[in-house]
């Protein structure tokens, strides 16, 4: 039986903006290609103070190494 740390996937940071439309757009291109991608952040815990969290953009350690590669090509 698996345990639930050997069943989980570890994801990396690809990419990191300040705005979450970019990295939305970010995580399409990256869908669009067939790569899983999530964007977490932007949200701030002192919003008051206008301090905004970076929002990145994941996927999951495997595809990495592709992700970098699309990354690096210039967005049609």
């Amino acid at each position: 039986m698996e345990t639930q740390k050997e069943n989980q996937e570890k994801m990396v940071t690809v990419a990191e903006y300040t705005d979450l439309m970019t990295a939305h757009i970010v995580a399409q291109r990256l869908i669009a290609a067939g790569i899983g991608a999530t964007v977490v952040g932007g949200q701030s815990s002192y919003p008051c103070l206008n301090v905004i969290d970076p929002v990145c953009v994941m996927v999951l350690e495997e595809d990495e190494s592709r992700a970098q590669e699309i990354l690096a090509e210039p967005a049609e």
